[in-house]
């Protein structure tokens, strides 16, 4: 898989450091996701649905900001 972003951040709700790290191939697209205190996930979506999840990710940050 090609490393495509490792992103730094603070847990909004607790103030953990956290890593999203999102990788690409040719069949799936990697969405991990890791907070120092609390443990690791990774999810492996395919592009129709990683562009359902993006979508979301949008209407969500949309609707925060009002």
């Amino acid at each position: 898989m090609k490393n495509i972003a490792t992103l730094q951040f603070i847990d909004a709700e607790t103030g953990d450091d956290g890593l999203a790290v999102v990788r690409a191939s040719a069949r799936a697209v990697s969405l991990a996701l890791s907070l120092r205190a609390n443990g690791d996930t990774e999810v492996f979506l395919s592009k129709q649905d990683c562009r359902k999840l993006i979508a979301a990710l949008e209407q969500a940050t949309s609707d925060a900001s009002r």
